[in-house]
């Protein structure tokens, strides 16, 4: 996800510097150097975007199963008590 994520920001950093410069009238070896480096300066901040964003799905994903891991537990011992408690009403009458 990550390789698709990088190579996409480059080829939309490429193309984007292409067209302006050709749009501009810039010489043609001039625009083809810059949308390189644009193509890489693109890349790299996809991936490091894509890199940022699948560690915090990872982390929400993770701290969602130990909230549900949590609430199961509570409702688990909620119903424990209920029982106990059921249990120990008609002995105290």
């Amino acid at each position: 996800m990550i390789r698709w994520g990088t190579l996409t920001s480059g080829l939309i950093g490429f193309v984007f510097v292409m067209t302006t410069g050709l749009g501009l009238g810039n010489e043609w070896g001039r625009t083809l150097i810059s949308a390189t480096i644009a193509a890489l300066a693109f890349g790299l901040m996809g991936h490091w975007w894509m890199a940022l964003w699948l560690r915090s799905m990872t982390e929400v994903l993770s701290q969602q199963t130990k909230f549900e891991g949590n609430a199961a537990r509570n409702v688990k011992d909620s119903k424990a008590e209920g029982k106990a408690e059921r249990q120990e009403a008609p002995s105290a009458n």
